[in-house]
């Protein structure tokens, strides 16, 4: 049985940490949401080696917090849609948001 001691307690800390995350990281990975911003500004990333980043400031209608991100993507269709409300939708991830798209 001494030899075999080892395993069972490495089995039994598997079971009891490992796989309560695991199940977690399951049903909460993969949640698509959406949240209506104000979008109030648009700028360059202002590095040389990503052309195509353009940095967007949000309001929030109901709070009024100013959130911004990185976006890789057509800055001239971002830029008519300025001051104007803009769907965000994402995935929800194990370290947070993923922005997936905008949408007017």
């Amino acid at each position: 049985m001494y030899p075999l001691s080892p395993l069972l307690i490495y089995g039994m800390l598997y079971i009891f940490i490992s796989d309560p995350i695991k199940l977690w990281a399951y049903y909460t990975q993969g949640d698509y949401w959406y949240k209506e911003y104000i979008l109030t500004d648009v700028q360059e990333c202002g590095s040389d080696y990503e052309d195509s980043c353009t940095r967007l400031y949000f309001k929030d209608p109901t709070t009024n917090k100013t959130h911004d991100f990185r976006w890789y993507d057509d800055k001239s269709t971002i830029m008519n849609n300025k001051n104007d409300y803009v769907y965000i939708v994402g995935e929800a991830s194990l370290f947070g948001y993923t922005v997936r798209e905008l949408e007017r």
